[in-house]
């Protein structure tokens, strides 16, 4: 089982470094918002008032884990907007039409995804690369970037915060052309140094961090591989990826005050990020052991959410009455999470999401019941 885990995480960073493009590439000033009238609206909402930044993934719904994708470029896309002073728009462009791409109908996405029925943009932007999907980022109307989702949230938060650099970037890209080499040797010594060189330019570089992590995962130096997360995590304190990889990595090693402790300073210092905020959440309730989470703080947490997202009346708002039920739950108040869980329900209506909301609303409503007739 080992063996098959770390040969998928191989192919996956292998898979990162080849999709990624060529910085010659960027500069250009035509950019997919030129043709966006041309295609069919499958699903989302397309914003009223363009942004500075506009982020183009293409994708083909066909391929496996295209809906896992396009769910997490969606989430960057919320969390994106809570920077006001250079908010980013963003969109999904599918190779095929309306029709064939109408099931993601279901998944309620905020950002808009287009089917292009008649060939007149995929085509031009996406006909010739090999790796799908991949993203065309675009600053002030100017493409600043193409790369690969995984890298998506490094990048907006680079040029939102003007940190981003066209010549650091393209380092970038050429240390991942090393990287991915050292990793075909299969040399470990020669992995680290490459994923520390990236690592000095770009602190929470994903594939880099993956990469290390690999080597330390592979050679069973399980308590390397923590000391290296808890580096990194102290570096990047505003990278929600990073704090639930050293979560996780609290929870294998068993350090339960370490986990607790590290949750609420999570909770703190994102507290002005619903998004991220949520993340959390989600990670707390489906991963945490049971007794390891903070109760107060997840309450907290929760209610924080839930009035960020009150009254938008899509996925985010749903999903935040549910983790406002569960919150509830483990404060023992049933009624709350009944309410809550109910107000899902409602907001999850046609959508993939509906069964097992409703489901959660029977387990609280037993619970309740039980109660009431010990």
């Amino acid at each position: 089982m080992k063996r098959i885990f770390f040969t998928a995480v191989l192919a996956g960073l292998l898979l990162a470094s080849a999709a990624r493009l060529s910085a010659a590439e960027v500069g250009g000033i035509v950019t997919p918002a030129k043709d966006l009238g041309k295609l069919s609206l499958v699903t989302g909402t397309v914003p009223k008032t363009e942004t500075p930044v506009q982020v183009f993934l293409f994708f083909d719904p066909a391929l496996p884990g295209a809906k896992d994708v396009l769910r997490m470029v969606d989430s960057l896309y919320e969390q994106s907007l809570e920077n006001k002073a250079k908010p980013a728009s963003f969109c999904a462009i599918s190779r095929m039409g309306k029709a064939r791409t109408a099931a993601l109908e279901l998944s309620g996405f905020r950002m808009p995804v287009y089917g292009d029925d008649k060939g007149d943009v995929y085509p031009e932007f996406a006909g010739t690369e090999v790796v799908i999907p991949f993203v065309i980022v675009a600053d002030e109307g100017k493409i600043v970037w193409k790369g690969v989702p995984q890298e998506l949230e490094n990048v907006i938060r680079d040029i939102q915060s003007g940190k981003f650099s066209f010549d650091a970037q393209l380092k970038i890209e050429l240390l991942h052309k090393d990287l991915q080499n050292a990793i075909q040797t299969g040399l470990s010594s020669v992995i680290l140094a490459n994923a520390d060189k990236i690592l000095a330019l770009r602190p929470d570089d994903q594939i880099a961090i993956q990469a290390k992590l690999f080597v330390y995962e592979s050679t069973g130096r399980i308590r390397e591989n923590l000391a290296a997360v808890q580096s990194i995590a102290s570096k990047v304190k505003d990278n929600v990826d990073v704090r639930l990889l050293l979560l996780g990595y609290y929870e294998r090693t068993g350090e339960m005050e370490k986990y607790s402790a590290d949750l609420k300073a999570a909770f703190k210092d994102f507290s002005s990020s619903p998004t991220a905020l949520s993340r959390l959440l989600a990670y707390a309730f489906e991963q945490a052991p049971l007794g390891w989470a903070p109760v107060p703080e997840i309450v907290s947490a929760a209610a924080a959410v839930k009035k960020a997202f009150a009254g938008t009346g899509g996925s985010s708002e749903a999903f935040s009455c549910e983790f406002s039920a569960r919150a509830a739950y483990l404060a023992l108040d049933i009624d709350a999470a009944i309410a809550d869980q109910t107000r899902a329900v409602s907001l999850f209506a046609g959508t993939e999401f509906l069964a097992e909301a409703k489901q959660t609303l029977a387990f609280y409503r037993s619970v309740k019941a039980m109660k009431a007739n010990p």
